[in-house]
């Protein structure tokens, strides 16, 4: 009989939960804002440790439980590329990686977070493993917006919908050709998700296209905003 506690989206565990990554990202924002950029640097590496210790943990325990699968093992999901986005621009920043994990991480991750995918609680390894990987994502985003120097591309909301819509087209495939649910492409979460009140296959899949974009465009409205908020320049003679 399973002794460990059941999940429940928004709960007490889950709203704590929310309230720590919350303190922890208004921490990261205080730090990068008031460190010289040397020293900032050291916050990057250390959510990219995290974020990379995640991934070696989790293929380790799942190799010696004799749990790694094909049909779910591989870095096939949305936010596994979000993950590798992250690692790459914490590492070296990059104003694509930068975008995609602005663009996607926000768009997805965070909703991922609040209607997790998962079935136990805290302080189950399943609990700790899916807000260990998606928790230390979000505060990687709150760090990549708050040092400075980012700042979205005109296009960037296009782009990135170009971009989902590649990765949806590549593991689609995957998914039709081996009978896989990468992206949840063929079917819907077991757990409770967003993707309950967006109709049946296939057509939750346009609704999350809709989704998608209108959570880009808003993604990128305050930048458009800090703009047009900004002095003209002065042209000199």
């Amino acid at each position: 009989m399973n002794s460990q506690p059941q999940f429940h989206s928004l709960d007490v565990q889950h709203v704590i939960t929310l309230g720590i990554l919350i303190l922890l990202g208004c921490v990261i924002v205080w730090a990068s804002r008031r460190m010289a950029p040397e020293n900032r640097l050291w916050i990057g590496r250390v959510l990219a440790v995290l974020l990379f210790g995640y991934a070696v943990v989790t293929y380790i325990q799942k190799g010696l439980a004799h749990e790694l699968s094909l049909d779910y093992a591989l870095p096939l999901e949305l936010c596994h590329w979000v993950l590798i986005a992250c690692l790459l621009t914490l590492l070296h920043p990059n104003q694509t990686a930068s975008e995609i994990a602005y663009f996607w991480g926000f768009a997805g991750t965070l909703q991922a977070t609040l209607t997790p995918d998962i079935s136990l609680g805290f302080p189950s390894w399943e609990y700790i493993e899916f807000f260990w990987s998606h928790g230390t994502i979000l505060l990687a985003i709150v760090f990549i917006i708050s040092r400075q120097g980012f700042r979205p591309r005109k296009g960037s909301p296009q782009r990135m919908l170009l971009t989902i819509n590649v990765y949806a087209a590549v593991v689609g495939v995957i998914d039709w050709r081996f009978h896989w649910n990468y992206g949840y492409l063929c079917r819907k979460p077991m757990g409770s998700s967003l993707l309950d009140y967006l109709g049946p296959w296939p057509w939750y899949i346009l609704s999350v296209e809709g989704i998608a974009f209108a959570s880009f465009f808003l993604l990128h409205l305050p930048w458009k905003i800090l703009d047009r908020q900004k002095p003209p320049r002065i042209s000199r003679s």
